[in-house]
């Protein structure tokens, strides 16, 4: 009976405000903080559901972590929460697939945690400033694992 109350309220929550449904692409930069601070860029795209539940991939280029390259795939929920005619709180809950790329290294997948705040210029051109924490980049030893945090900002098409 409860997963059927909770099935039911999940196909709701999809289904309400399916008018405000819209894909969405978008890239950026920022600096990201592991064994060192780096550049970091990444592009990204995801589909709202409705104006508060979302589904975003990306790939993100998290600059060098160990003298090698390092970049992640993430898949996430989203959660908006709009304020004013303009702005928007962004929450981010799902998956970090970490790929570093220095010998002995190993593919390491972890929670993708990230908080933002958005703002729509128009209907279809915004920019969001986020934080993201990409978990643990690396299985290798040397020193303990590292963990990935990035401060971005990124233009954001919707369509």
């Amino acid at each position: 009976m409860k997963r059927s109350i909770v099935a039911a309220a999940i196909c709701t929550t999809l289904m309400a405000g399916t008018a405000a449904a819209q894909g969405y692409v978008g890239g950026g930069g920022g600096s990201v903080k592991t064994d060192n601070q780096e550049t970091s860029w990444k592009l990204y795209g995801g589909y709202q559901f409705n104006p508060t539940w979302g589904l975003e991939a990306a790939y993100n280029d998290l600059g060098r972590y160990r003298g090698s390259n390092l970049n992640s795939w993430t898949l996430a929920g989203t959660a908006s929460m709009p304020f004013g005619d303009k702005w928007s709180l962004l929450g981010k809950l799902g998956a970090a697939f970490n790929r570093p790329k220095f010998a002995g290294s190993s593919n390491h997948t972890d929670l993708l945690l990230g908080v933002g705040l958005g703002y729509s210029f128009t209907n279809h051109i915004g920019v969001r400033l986020e934080y993201e924490d990409f978990g643990k980049v690396s299985k290798a030893g040397n020193g303990g694992d590292s963990r990935g945090r990035n401060l971005g900002l990124s233009v954001k098409y919707s369509f």
